[in-house]
């Protein structure tokens, strides 16, 4: 029997586990479970504090980063769409784990690479894709509505980059 998921969003979506690893480990996991996804953690070097986007369309703030175009690596996905999104360049952000995911829409499983980048300074610009922007501390208390899933992995990026 599975194993209960880390978190559930309100769409169904889990989060059933987070791996470290290294490239070898994701090239690996991504040949067994399709990982379509990079995701860029952002740390503000001075308050800590990870850059959430609103994205238009799910309309819930969440990490930077999507889709991993044909014959890319999944830093360069990860370095491209962050620099999309948010107008920050980080050409070598560190690749710290990756997360599976169980999705509901349609039914199906996927990994998404973690990546994670210290900043310091930045001046993160909206997009079209991540309409509004907030620095924030994971898995606390918002005004705004948060992805679960991407607030866990973040916390997550958090405590493994400090230790």
């Amino acid at each position: 029997m599975p194993a209960a998921p880390i978190a559930t969003d309100a769409r169904g979506d889990s989060l059933i586990e987070i791996v470290r690893t290294d490239s070898a480990g994701l090239s690996e996991a991504s040949a067994r479970t399709p990982c379509p996804l990079a995701l860029v953690v952002v740390a503000d070097g001075h308050s800590g504090r990870v850059l959430f986007g609103l994205n238009w369309w799910r309309r819930s703030f969440e990490l930077p980063g999507g889709m991993v175009e044909d014959d890319e690596s999944f830093e360069s996905a990860a370095s491209r769409e962050l620099q999309e999104e948010t107008g920050i360049n980080v050409p070598q952000p560190l690749l710290v784990g990756y997360a599976y995911f169980g999705l509901t829409t349609p039914p199906r499983e996927e990994l998404g690479a973690i990546f994670f980048a210290r900043v310091f300074d930045a001046v993160a610009t909206p997009s079209d894709e991540l309409v509004e922007l907030a620095w924030r501390v994971p898995l606390t208390a918002s005004d705004t509505p948060v992805s679960h899933l991407d607030d866990v992995i973040a916390a997550w990026a958090l405590t493994v980059v400090a230790g």
